[in-house]
């Protein structure tokens, strides 16, 4: 699953914390690299410190932006939920805003595709500063049948951008939804070169699978019912118990 974390930051305060998170990942990436086992750990970021909280931009199309839930949170309002009850200070960054939950902010964009993100990210990095991006995007490039075999190169530009950005971020990459009624193919092939894409990126990038999702857990086979985003909230946050290293301590949650 995911976490969230919030904060506002100015000055030299700003930049001394940026630089304590951005020491921490680099210290991160180094052991998971040397393949160093981390022990479990209790929470990194002091949950009574919510200006040390860890930024998660929920990026994507709109699924991220929650259609097919009456209140739109999609799988946020959940994680985050779970986040807090965990003891993980979050704070959901992005220019979007919309939901019932605690934390509504993110870049869920309906009807987007992969290149419309590329044009907006650099911008949305520099505003929001996340240290962990979900990112769910593609769904609308296979459905329009834009240059599918180009789609993985979009998607590769795409997340060169988010490194660039920040070289200690995590991206927390989705494997997609599968859509039936004649799409499922495109899909499947999509997510096979996603996942291939994931493994060159092994400092920055971790594999999804959000295709665990069954196309009967949606309201028009593609945007999740609520189950459907309870289970993807699911995925994101084991995702992030493995990726972030207080993670291991955690208390798993169910499914469903």
């Amino acid at each position: 699953m995911r976490l969230m974390v919030r904060s506002r930051r100015g000055g030299s305060v700003a930049r001394s914390r940026r630089s304590a998170r951005a020491l921490l990942a680099g210290l991160l990436t180094g052991l998971l690299t040397a393949g160093v086992a981390l022990a479990p750990a209790s929470p990194v970021f002091a949950a009574d410190d919510p200006a040390t909280g860890l930024r998660v931009m929920p990026l994507g199309d709109s699924i991220t932006f929650g259609k097919g839930d009456p209140a739109s949170n999609g799988y946020r309002a959940t994680l985050c939920s779970w986040l807090t009850e965990a003891g993980v200070p979050v704070d959901f960054v992005g220019s979007q805003h919309n939901g019932t939950g605690a934390d509504n902010d993110h870049e869920g964009h309906p009807g987007w595709r992969i290149a419309q993100l590329t044009d907006g990210i650099d911008q949305w990095m520099a505003d929001s500063t996340p240290d962990v991006v979900l990112l769910d995007i593609g769904t609308n490039d296979l459905l329009h049948h834009d240059h599918l075999a180009e789609a993985p190169d979009r998607l590769r530009t795409l997340l060169d951008h988010i490194v660039i950005s920040n070289p200690q971020v995590q991206i927390l990459l989705a494997e997609l939804l599968v859509v039936d009624d004649g799409h499922a193919a495109d899909f499947q092939a999509y997510n096979a070169a996603v996942a291939e894409l994931a493994a060159q990126y092994p400092a920055n990038v971790t594999l999804v699978d959000m295709s665990a999702v069954p196309v009967a857990n949606t309201v028009d086979h593609v945007h999740p019912n609520a189950l459907g985003y309870q289970q993807m909230a699911f995925q994101w946050y084991e995702a992030l118990r493995g990726v972030l290293p207080s993670g291991r301590s955690w208390s798993p949650v169910p499914p469903s």
